[in-house]
This record gives C-alpha cells, sequence and structure tokens, in this order.
C-alpha cells in the first residue's frame, strides 16, 4: 500500500539533485549568507550586554535550528508552484491520492538537505558554541504539528491560486511575505515590541515553525503552545479539504 509513495519520495530525493550534488551548493551557500551575520549581530549584543525578552543564548539557537532545518519550518510544496513549472499538474493524472503524493514528494525533496546540510551543521554547532539539544521533549510533538500545518496552508494556498485563475506568482509572493513575518521564524515573538508576542502566538501562522522554536528554545510553555496548534491543525486543515474538493473543478488545466 505505502510502496509507491516510498517510490515517490525515493525519485523526489533523486530529482532534487539530477545535476549532481554540487546542484546544492548555490542553496546552502544562500544559508549561510543569511546565518552568519545573524550570529554575528547577537554575539556583539552579548558582548555589549544588551539584555532583552530572550537570552543571546537563546536567540543564536533559534537562528541556527530555523536555517539547519528551514524546509521543515516553513513547508514549501510542489503546489506553490502550481501552473509555473506544471509539476503539480501531474498530481491528478495518477491514481494516487493528491494530498499524499503532494506529502511524499516535498519530503523527498527534503531528504538531500537534510543530510547535506543539516546533520552537518547539527555536528559542528558545539564547536560554534550553540547549543541544539532542546529545552523540553515537548519540542518534538511541537514540529509534526508545524509540519502538519504547513502542509494545510500549501493546500488552502493552492485555492486561492486555483479561484484567482492560476496567479501563482502573486499568491506565492504574498503567501512568502505574510509567512516570514506571521510564523515567527525569522522574527521571535518573544522579541516583538509593543506586546505582540502576546497575541501573535494565537494566530495561525504562529503554530508553524515559530511555535516549534519557541519550546525548542525555551522561550515558551508546551501548555500554551500545543494547544494553539492542535486547534489550528484542526481547523485549517478542515478548511483545506473542503475548499479543495470545491476548487479542483475550476482548474485551468490540459484544456479545462
Amino acid at each position: 500500500m505505502f510502496g509507491k509513495y516510498e517510490m515517490t519520495v525515493r525519485m523526489a530525493a533523486q530529482a532534487r539533485t539530477n545535476g549532481g550534488l554540487l546542484y546544492l551548493v548555490p542553496e546552502i551557500f544562500m544559508r549561510l549568507v543569511y546565518l552568519v551575520p545573524l550570529l554575528c549581530i547577537w554575539r556583539v549584543l552579548a558582548e555589549s550586554g544588551t539584555e532583552g525578552e530572550m537570552s543571546v543564548s537563546q536567540l543564536l539557537s533559534h537562528t541556527y535550528i530555523n536555517v539547519v532545518a528551514a524546509d521543515l519550518m516553513v513547508v514549501n510544496t510542489c503546489l506553490s508552484a502550481w501552473d509555473f513549472d506544471t509539476r503539480s499538474l501531474e498530481l491528478f493524472t495518477r491514481p494516487m491520492s493528491v494530498f499524499g503524493q503532494v506529502i511524499a514528494r516535498t519530503v523527498g525533496e527534503w531528504t538531500p538537505m537534510l543530510a547535506l546540510f543539516s546533520v552537518p551543521m547539527l555536528l559542528l554547532a558545539p564547536v560554534l558554541g550553540i547549543r541544539v539539544l532542546p529545552q523540553t521533549l515537548w519540542a518534538v510533538p511541537s514540529l509534526f504539528l508545524s509540519i502538519s500545518l504547513g502542509f494545510a496552508f500549501e493546500i488552502l494556498f493552492y485555492c486561492v491560486t486555483v479561484r484567482l485563475r492560476n496567479v501563482s506568482w502573486l499568491t506565492y509572493v504574498i503567501r512568502s511575505a505574510i509567512v516570514s513575518f506571521f510564523s515567527g521564524t525569522v522574527i521571535p515573538f518573544r522579541i516583538l515590541p509593543f506586546g505582540m508576542d502576546r497575541w501573535i502566538l494565537y494566530q495561525p501562522f504562529g503554530s508553524l515553525g515559530g511555535a516549534f522554536l519557541a519550546l525548542y528554545v525555551g522561550s515558551a510553555d508546551a501548555a500554551e503552545v500545543l494547544p494553539v496548534q492542535l486547534f489550528w491543525n484542526a481547523v485549517i486543515w478542515i478548511a483545506a479539504v473542503c475548499w479543495f474538493r470545491r476548487s479542483r473543478e475550476r482548474m485551468v488545466s490540459f484544456g479545462g
């Protein structure tokens, strides 16, 4: 039963490195370009004696894990590129669940970077003086809830693309801008000004990677984060499945 999905994972992983392992170098380089300056900023703040809602150690861990596990923090699938490279159109031509294909393909696409970048960076973290062990084991279920919610949002934004008659690039840009701020992955919730952290954690995007990272570095309590994640997973998945069923017939593809 699961053999076809396992094969999909393997094919997606191989496709990610069709140009060879050097094909991943530009992406690795861009992640390091993002990571290194931020680590330097946090260390400068530590030397200046600046105190805030989060310790410098927490900020370093938050930034480091966000970059190391970037694919997991904010899920991006082939649905985000719908009608841009036609990959997602193939999902409707195979005798497999569309949702199952999307999840399997995405997991396969994650595998090369996790193996060739994330694992080595985690092993290197102690040398750089960065703590990579989670403050609480509740971070593990929180990560799975974050990933699950990420897939639900992908389906929702796919439906938006269908309703806008395939304006996929505009949908992708809007989605990226919203998620970058409201997910709490780039800017931790606890350091937001004007008490914004008190309410932004409860909006749906706050249950993505930012919720997991807050638990991971110990800047939030599991009793506060996990119920919110469970609630939004239930709400967004129900909305995504219902809207998907209504939207798929409006697809403009293959002459439809």
